[in-house]
């Protein structure tokens, strides 16, 4: 199938252009205004909205009812279930929600379980990629393995230590196998010393992305494992992870992750896991082309009817405003529980943090961008970053699927939507998402 999208302002990688996009079988043809217009050929008018890549959210729990590890939630019991049938309704559900909010492609995270219900899931998973006839089905990239190979329960977050187990590349290559190879992202935390190392060399060695959070490890520990092969760090300054402000073992993983140029990292943009001034200077020390944004959305996420839940032994509350979770009690007010954002709003927020003067907490003000350059960075940290962390920006790195900008021989993953501007500040309103070239 042929169309061209057109009367639109286009972000492209190095700024916002008014040009017609031509698709072709989901694919990306033709950019620009001398593209020869054929009058046979199916026409979507962005009506002068903004036409973006689609966004791409690497690290979430769960939504709209679903979380990867334990099922489907029913409100009513208020238990989850991984009954196959609910399991893959819940998944496809999920997935449509999540294109709702302008996401094409999902890593899925788990947290952490026994190896028999780890396996379990992973076998359905498998099953919805290999057999589902969804239009949804092609928005799930990948598994993200965040809990399983955790050590520090001073570090565990809302995670449950019961489950973690020590890094083993046999045990990996169970889940990989019970997974059928949709298993591309796992946190291994470098302070387990020589099982971590062996692991995350082996894991890149099979063009798997390491990542490390929720760690205590040592700068020395983390370097350690960035010679290896890592190169993600899991949500910046929050799950939370070590810092040292003293000389000894060069830090923390803070100050490891901060200063090494191979490391992506992942900035949580709901204004309250990260304050917007730290996650300024955050974006000012690594650079853009090195941040990305993630929801780490949970289950709950846009689920009206539910205010406390419980979820592998730790029980969660909305909070009061209802615009993110913290661990349930009275002294667990600060102690945060996944969130409640989308990358929508998640794209906002940057847009107007970026436009802004904003005073930082390690820097002077952060100046406000023009409009326009804001835009085209807030993309990257949602679309291009992802991709160029995941390994599927170019195809130089032989990939079948490349994408996270818009152009030419890349997947046709595009958001047209509309961005308003009210007195609380921009609005990204959703008109329509494609997928491959499908409009979802």
């Amino acid at each position: 199938m042929k169309f061209q999208i057109t009367d639109g302002k286009v972000v492209l990688p190095n700024g916002i252009k008014n040009v017609n996009i031509t698709v072709e079988n989901g694919i990306i043809t033709g950019i620009g205004n001398k593209i020869k217009n054929n009058y046979e050929v199916m026409k979507i008018s962005a009506k002068g909205k903004y036409v973006l890549p689609g966004f791409i959210d690497i690290h979430t729990n769960g939504i709209a009812g679903f979380d990867l590890t334990n099922g489907l939630y029913n409100s009513e019991t208020n238990a989850f279930t991984i009954e196959e049938n609910n399991y893959l309704l819940g998944l496809d559900n999920a997935l449509q929600e999540f294109g709702k909010h302008g996401t094409t492609l999902v890593g899925f995270t788990t947290l952490e379980s026994t190896v028999k219900r780890m396996k379990r899931i992973f076998q359905l998973i498998a099953k919805y990629k290999n057999e589902s006839a969804s239009n949804y089905k092609d928005l799930f990239y990948s598994i993200y393995m965040e809990g399983t190979f955790m050590k520090d329960k001073r570090y565990c977050g809302a995670h449950n230590p019961k489950y973690f187990f020590k890094p083993s590349i046999e045990l990996f290559k169970e889940f990989q196998e019970a997974a059928d190879g949709n298993i591309k992202i796992v946190n291994v935390v470098p302070e387990w010393g020589t099982e971590a190392l062996k692991l995350i060399k082996y894991l890149t060695s099979k063009n798997i992305v390491c990542a490390a959070g929720h760690t205590s490890a040592t700068g020395e520990q983390y370097n350690a494992a960035i010679e290896n092969g890592l190169t993600l760090a899991i949500h910046v300054l929050n799950g939370p992870s070590s810092s040292s402000f003293k000389p000894f073992n060069k830090g923390g993983a803070l100050e490891s992750f901060l200063q090494s140029e191979k490391m992506y990292v992942e900035v949580i943009a709901d204004g309250y896991h990260v304050d917007k001034a730290y996650v300024l200077d955050i974006i000012k020390k690594k650079g853009i082309d090195k941040c990305l944004l993630i929801s780490d959305s949970m289950f709950v996420t846009k689920m009206k009817k539910i205010d406390e839940f419980e979820i592998n032994g730790i029980k969660g509350k909305i909070s009061n405003n209802r615009k993110y979770i913290h661990i349930a009690g009275k002294e667990n007010e600060n102690s945060l529980f996944g969130s409640l954002l989308t990358m929508d709003e998640g794209f906002s927020n940057l847009l107007n943090w970026f436009t802004k003067p904003i005073e930082g907490i390690w820097n002077k003000t952060h100046l406000p961008m023009p409009i326009n350059k804001a835009i085209v960075n807030a993309s990257k940290m949602c679309s291009a970053n992802p991709a160029k962390a995941l390994g599927i920006y170019s195809h130089s790195n032989n990939n079948n699927h490349s994408t996270g900008s818009i152009e030419i021989n890349k997947s046709a993953d595009i958001i047209i939507a509309d961005l308003l501007e009210r007195s609380q500040g921009y609005k990204l309103k959703i008109d329509k998402v494609l997928s491959k070239g499908r409009i979802l």
